[in-house]
């Protein structure tokens, strides 16, 4: 096999508490792959001393800095502007990769039709986690992801079964680079995080491309030291999180489900939601809301109708 090039790309945003440790991780991995690979910090407008410790204990790393926050998105498309390799990887400063992740991890990019790449991402103790390979369907307009089991998806793999994703999780995956181009990257309307991933995923499969879960890869999600939890309250990310996953599905839907099922249901769970106090949910769906003309516009950029594949579709084809 090839050894195909990579660029590791990882945003910063004050990670110094952690950024050591994981850059030490990621360099040794880099060191171990048989291919040419280049390691890309992009620091997001650090007010720590981010800079200073990558400077000094990692002088052969690539930075590129910003001079204002810009977000995940936009520190992950500065480094991709820098990079020189056809395969990036992306990696969350409270990422701690195997030694030995990038090779089965870059295998799967044999097939010309790959576009994205999922390791096996555990917690601290081993646990894995359920993003790591991700499944599903459509119930009442929502959908509602697989479980899955380590055991039964390593024996699958062994046994040369493609174990298809819907999308690889942005803090922890592979990426053809010029698949990821043609796509116009992460969308903007999904700032400041979460559901961008989930939305590159199906656009992806919308074109064609495929993206797989590789249980062979392994890295370790510190979800303790992560940039979102440090610099946002629970109460913010729990109301984001629940208005992106509006605009993901109102994007892509078919119309018959968004119009007849998802839409309707929408008013049994806000009076639901009510009862039950969760403020989070009301609260996302209100905020999404007002965007709603703004994604029905990228529809026609991006939806059903243009590419000819719906969410349903998709997740039809990669099978439950």
């Amino acid at each position: 096999m090839k050894n195909l090039a990579v660029s590791i790309i990882i945003p910063n945003y004050n990670g110094a508490d952690v950024i050591r440790s994981s850059l030490a991780a990621v360099y040794e991995a880099a060191c171990a792959y048989p291919g040419d690979c280049e390691i890309i910090v992009v620091d997001d407008a650090s007010q720590d001393n981010s800079l200073q410790l990558i400077s000094e204990h990692f002088p052969q790393i690539k930075v590129v800095t910003h001079t204002r926050n810009k977000g995940f998105a936009e520190a992950v498309h500065s480094g991709i502007r820098v990079s020189l390799h056809p395969i990036l990887i992306l990696l969350n400063t409270d990422v701690f990769p195997d030694r030995d992740f990038m090779v089965p991890l870059i295998r799967q990019f044999q097939r010309q039709d790959t576009f994205g790449v999922s390791p096996l991402i555990t917690d601290r103790s081993g646990r894995p986690g359920r993003v790591s390979w991700n499944r599903g369907k459509i119930i009442r307009g929502e959908i509602r992801k697989a479980n899955w089991e380590l055991d039964k998806a390593i024996s699958l793999a062994h046994r040369g079964a493609d174990l298809k994703s819907l999308y690889a999780q942005g803090g922890a995956a592979a990426f053809r680079k010029e698949m990821f181009l043609k796509l116009d990257g992460f969308l903007p309307i999904y700032k400041p995080f979460y559901y961008e991933d989930c939305d590159l995923g199906i656009r992806g499969w919308q074109q064609g491309w495929k993206t797989y879960f590789e249980p062979a890869s392994t890295v370790v999600h510190d979800h303790r030291q992560g940039t979102i939890s440090r610099f946002f309250t629970a109460k913010k990310i729990k109301i984001t999180k629940k208005r992106n996953r509006f605009f993901y599905l109102w994007l892509h839907l078919s119309p018959a489900t968004l119009i007849f099922s998802h839409l309707p249901w929408i008013l049994l769970r806000l009076l639901w939601r009510l009862v039950r106090l969760d403020v989070a949910f009301i609260l996302g769906f209100f905020s999404a809301l007002p965007a709603f003309g703004k994604v029905m516009k990228l529809r026609k950029q991006y939806g059903p109708s243009v590419t000819g594949k719906s969410l349903e579709d998709v997740l039809s084809e990669i099978g439950t």
